[in-house]
């Protein structure tokens, strides 16, 4: 049973919980908010191993993607204390698995396509769903993301309307006015099992493992 602490927490669970945000943290380049839960016995916590951990967070930067909100639950953790570490009082013994929902606005995608780590994103998407070689914007609006990109001659306009799903665990991408579709190069380490447009954004429910 997934029991959440109590208010009156020990010393040695405060310590803990600090640890995971500074981990966290660690993870992130920028994170405006984050709330953790930690979940399990007062008796298993103080060994070490947690049934589960909560995470909210919002305005996140996790290397170069820039995401509205995050909320994930993983699966049981083991956790090893030292005391004696200034910098890091907490590490993993062991893989563990996360899953909950990734929200990004249209603002959002616009950021990191622009960024150089990840623009390789905005230049498949102008490749391989409009057949051009650069992507000039990206819109959200009801259900349908609009894509307009552009090839050699950048006066030579190409513009295309999409729906997206989760397929095969990734994200799968239907032309509104033609026969096409395509699915994007998912990392393996991560399952999406929904996709869903709604508010100017996308909210992607998913699925993966840490191995610290």
């Amino acid at each position: 049973m997934n029991n959440k602490i109590p208010g009156k927490k020990q010393p040695l669970i405060q310590i803990l919980e600090i640890g995971l945000e500074v981990w966290i943290r660690n993870q992130c380049k920028f994170i405006s908010k984050l709330d953790i839960e930690l979940r399990g016995s007062i008796f298993t916590i103080l060994s070490g191993k947690l049934s589960s951990v909560k995470l909210i967070a919002e305005q996140v930067n996790f290397k170069g993607l820039i995401l509205s909100q995050i909320e994930l639950i993983s699966g049981p953790i083991e956790l090893s204390i030292d005391l004696s570490n200034k910098k890091q009082k907490i590490s993993f013994k062991k893989i563990f698995n996360i899953e909950g929902s990734i929200s990004l606005t249209s603002e959002n995608l616009k950021e990191i396509i622009l960024s150089s780590k990840w623009e390789w994103i905005g230049s498949w998407l102008a490749e391989n769903l409009l057949g051009v070689s650069n992507l000039e914007s990206l819109e959200i609006e009801k259900e349908i993301i609009f894509l307009k990109g552009s090839g050699t001659e950048l006066d030579n306009i190409t513009v295309g309307e999409f729906y997206i799903e989760a397929k095969s665990g990734s994200l799968f991408f239907t032309n509104r006015n033609k026969d096409d579709s395509c699915l994007f190069p998912m990392d393996p380490s991560i399952y999406i099992s929904q996709a869903i447009i709604s508010n100017k954004g996308i909210l992607i429910s998913v699925r993966s493992s840490v191995n610290p």
